[in-house]
């Protein structure tokens, strides 16, 4: 199981794939951090009655860690790991590795295990880069404009950090089962984008407006992102601690991985 691993793991990284995801991975993160810094310490922050806006009065463990971690608090960057997800599976039906694969290894479920470990590797490489990337674009704007402190020292600051890294991995899982239920890349891709962000909302409105199922919203998975992070996210009482959405997402990107994983072993290899 451990030179199936290997393998998978060296499959991704000696593609010219992996390095240009790369370069959009720190984009994302650098960018989206550097803009959302800009709110920390502005008069409309300070003047606001509104708790959301006003979490940017001042510079402190709560705002800085918004600053870092706002691409998820936004549903923007997770959309970045769930097309990762899509792309490195369905990049394996499209060239065909995946029909070499299972004819060197006729047995499927080592592949499958060894595909979601390389997965989670891939994931946590991506995600510590997102991270880094995101404490870079906060620190531009932060020292260069708003003489404020990183706290990366503040306990609550690497809690965040460390969430984002969880959540970055749980969608490349996501992203990784949805890819094994539909095969063509492109169509994957955009389905998978489709749901998690318009869905997300088209759901929000469904179960809160149509069925005033106020309970509902909190498990979608774009919602429990955003309320692990940011436990006012959205502005309700009816929302999970940090660590029980953390659990709940988690095992949404577990379950899809595996279901997804079993359907494929009843399929034929293309």
């Amino acid at each position: 199981m451990g030179g199936a691993i290997k393998a998978e793991i060296r499959k991704i990284f000696t593609t010219r794939l992996w390095w240009g995801l790369l370069i959009g991975d720190v984009l994302l993160g650098a960018l989206i951090s550097f803009a959302w810094a800009f709110q920390i310490g502005t008069d409309s922050a300070k003047q606001s009655s509104d708790p959301q806006q006003h979490l940017f009065a001042t510079a402190n463990s709560a705002s800085i860690s918004s600053v870092y971690s706002a691409g998820f608090v936004t549903t923007i960057a997770q959309l970045f790991p769930l097309a990762l997800g899509v792309i490195l599976i369905t990049s394996e039906f499209r060239h065909k590795t995946w029909t070499s694969t299972v004819l060197a290894q006729p047995k499927r479920w080592p592949i499958t295990v060894s595909k979601i470990v390389s997965i989670i590797v891939v994931g946590i490489v991506y995600g510590v880069v997102y991270d880094i990337a995101s404490v870079i674009g906060g620190a531009i704007t932060l020292k260069s404009f708003r003489n404020s402190g990183l706290l990366l020292g503040n306990s609550d600051v690497q809690q965040t950090l460390a969430l984002m890294l969880l959540i970055f991995v749980v969608w490349t899982l996501l992203g990784f089962g949805f890819g094994m239920l539909i095969r063509n890349q492109i169509a994957a891709v955009f389905i998978a984008i489709g749901l998690a962000f318009i869905g997300n909302i088209l759901f929000n409105v469904l179960f809160t407006t149509l069925l005033h199922w106020k309970w509902a919203p909190k498990y979608l998975p774009g919602d429990l992102t955003s309320s692990i992070l940011n436990p006012n996210f959205p502005g309700g009482t009816d929302t999970f601690s940090w660590w029980a959405g953390a659990l709940v997402l988690t095992a949404y990107g577990l379950v899809l991985a595996v279901v997804g994983s079993a359907i494929n072993q009843r399929k034929d290899v293309l």
